[in-house]
């Protein structure tokens, strides 16, 4: 099969080619710039010269409408695998399009998309198995607890650029979001943040997407709460493993007050997955917008034979047991005292590692994960 992979800078490029060609499949890579994910005569004439070469398949990671339009024009079916939680651009109409596939690793996500009216599965995040299976410790790095990600403390905060907000209103957010803090596997803000809400936010944050989008904008304001949560969830639970334990921080985010040895960024092909080898325990916090499927960052410790704790996600069960494949906790303490646990149990601990990295190099490898893709959109 040829197939046409649109890049956009995403990690998982340099992965996913090389098991398409390793398929037997054919890919060319196209990284042209968009003027707007929407709109741009430059970016159409573009891709329709190079599909004029004749092609089976046009491939991205996470959604383009610019690409789902391209895909109509051509006759050619356009895969789209979606990896963050929200994506905006999942609320263009354009999705509805019927040479469409939405693949999305979250199920709550995929289930909004199907009540929509558009072609959407679900399938998880995957891994290059054959390269991750290769992962050495690097012996320079020998760390008790690691946790590699962002803090979301200098980046775009939406709820943060809102300099007016009312005092009442300010602190009913502050509330629920206290309150999903500490609860995991559940949306308790989806249930709690009302339409008189909705509409008091929408006085103060006007959000107009155009005729082009089908947007609830109460979602924009539960996911921009969900992200205020991850922030806060981030700092409490890392300042405290700092303070208990030995705790590594590998971010492009300042740690601030929180203790611990403060690494910089790692490369996501090249660094990160001895860091995760070379980790007694690793830790994943979920980002709260992501309702029940397992973030990429799961799949990439255990397949690179890191062990993991983790938060709760209504989807782990499917593929792990717990204490058994895996772990996760329900709350700060939980944690607490897991993450002292397996520090202390190397037997264990390494025992609950093998049997999630023989899972992850088999459920997620990105050969049996797009076997699967391509099953859907070439129904015989």
């Amino acid at each position: 099969m040829k197939i046409l992979y649109y890049y956009w800078t995403e990690n998982m490029k340099d992965d996913i080619v090389e098991v398409l060609e390793n398929m037997g499949h054919l890919v060319m890579v196209v990284d042209k710039k968009m003027k707007s994910y929407d709109k741009d005569s430059e970016f159409d004439e573009y891709i329709d010269s190079v599909l004029k070469d004749g092609y089976d398949l046009i491939f991205s990671m996470d959604y383009f409408p610019l690409l789902s339009t391209a895909a109509e024009r051509n006759g050619v079916p356009y895969a789209a695998w979606i990896s963050e939680c929200p994506q905006l651009t999942l609320y263009s109409k354009t999705v509805k399009n019927k040479n469409t596939f939405i693949f999305s690793f979250d199920m709550n996500q995929m289930n909004s998309l199907l009540k929509r009216g558009v072609k959407a599965y679900h399938l998880p995040l995957g891994v290059n198995t054959a390269r991750l299976s290769k992962t050495k410790a690097d012996p320079n790095m020998k760390y008790d607890v690691t946790f590699l990600g962002s803090l979301y403390n200098n980046g775009y905060y939406e709820l943060g650029q809102i300099k007016h907000m009312p005092d009442e209103l300010k602190g009913y957010i502050e509330g629920i979001a206290a309150s999903q803090l500490e609860i995991y596997g559940f949306n308790l803000i989806d249930k709690t943040f009302s339409e008189e809400k909705v509409q008091e936010m929408a006085k103060i944050a006007r959000l107009d997407f155009g005729p082009n989008y089908e947007v609830n904008i109460g979602d924009i304001y539960k996911q921009w709460i969900l992200k205020k949560v991850t922030i806060d969830e981030r700092e409490k639970l890392l300042s405290s493993i700092g303070t208990l334990f030995n705790l590594t921080l590998y971010s492009e985010s300042d740690p601030g007050d929180i203790k611990c040895d403060y690494k910089g960024y790692a490369s996501y092909r090249y660094e990160m997955p001895s860091v995760f080898m070379s980790s007694k325990i690793n830790l994943n916090f979920t980002l709260r917008t992501i309702t029940s499927g397992l973030p990429l960052r799961v799949s990439d410790v255990l397949a690179c034979g890191g062990f993991l704790i983790t938060n709760f996600q209504p989807e782990l069960p499917y593929y792990f047991e717990n204490n058994k494949s895996i772990v996760w906790f329900e709350n700060r303490e939980n944690l607490l005292e897991l993450t002292d646990y397996y520090l202390k149990h190397d037997a264990e601990r390494q025992h609950i590692q093998a049997e999630g990295t023989a899972i992850a190099r088999e459920v997620f490898s990105y050969e049996r994960l797009l076997k699967i893709m391509f099953g859907k959109i070439f129904k015989k």
